[in-house]
């Protein structure tokens, strides 16, 4: 199957997340360069993500990085929906918990520490997936020891979340290290084989009335990616 053109719409996402973010206040974000407090095993994607990440790095290199998870105990977090899953339940009058732990298990090493970070820079930083680039804190993470995000960024960082999972419809979503073993086997199979879960398309969109005005032109831009155009000027 020819995922060129979905990897392409994923990218230009990126892209107009970017330009969201630059828009904001100097020093809302206090996000900076070898912060890495939020670099943990933990991050969730898509295939779609997945698929760009192995298209754009060495083979070698994600095979070295990458745990071996069929032997090597390796704790890390398993979500149990996924964002338009969690949405789909919410509709249908159900309050699932969107989130679900592996077991703790001890490993040689730091467990907490992303296999992609060497000297607290990101290996793979241009084509890092979504749930590392919408991360961001207003203060630095080891104040307070959680990110604080204000709820306008995270409205918009969800309304992302679920347009990346939709136009990968069909894929699935699950723990980075979990999609990228997926991919790696027989796809007919990475519903056994690994732990990953049904991506949906996107049921509703989870903006607050509050928050609707505020960001019509981000969802407007975002439709016309769906549609095949560039997003307006």
């Amino acid at each position: 199957m020819d995922h060129s053109q979905p990897i392409t719409t994923l990218q230009e996402i990126y892209l107009l997340y970017d330009e969201y973010l630059s828009s904001l206040a100097p020093g809302a974000i206090a996000c900076r360069k070898t912060c890495a407090d939020c670099c943990t095993p933990n991050v969730t994607m898509t295939r779609l993500e997945g698929l760009l990440i192995r298209k754009s790095v060495d083979r070698e290199q994600l095979t070295a990085r990458l745990p071996d998870i069929s032997s090597t105990p390796f704790p890390r977090y398993r979500p149990a929906l996924s964002t338009n899953g969690y949405v789909l339940t919410c509709k249908s009058g159900g309050d699932g918990d969107p989130e679900s732990f592996a077991d703790e298990q001890s490993q040689e090493g730091d467990p907490s520490v992303c296999p992609f970070l060497e000297n607290n820079l990101c290996t793979i930083y241009p084509v890092r997936p979504f749930g590392c680039r919408c991360m961001l804190s207003t203060r630095p993470c080891a104040q307070t020891g959680c990110a604080d995000i204000d709820e306008l960024t995270l409205t918009v960082s969800t309304v992302f979340l679920q347009l990346i999972e939709h136009i990968d419809k069909g894929g699935f979503f699950g723990n980075m290290t979990d999609v990228l073993y997926a991919l790696s086997c027989d796809p007919t199979n990475a519903f056994g084989a690994h732990t990953v879960i049904a991506n949906h398309p996107i049921p509703a969109l989870m903006v607050p009335p509050e928050h609707r005005g505020r960001i019509q032109d981000i969802v407007f831009s975002l439709n016309r990616l769906l549609a095949g155009q560039p997003p307006a000027p």
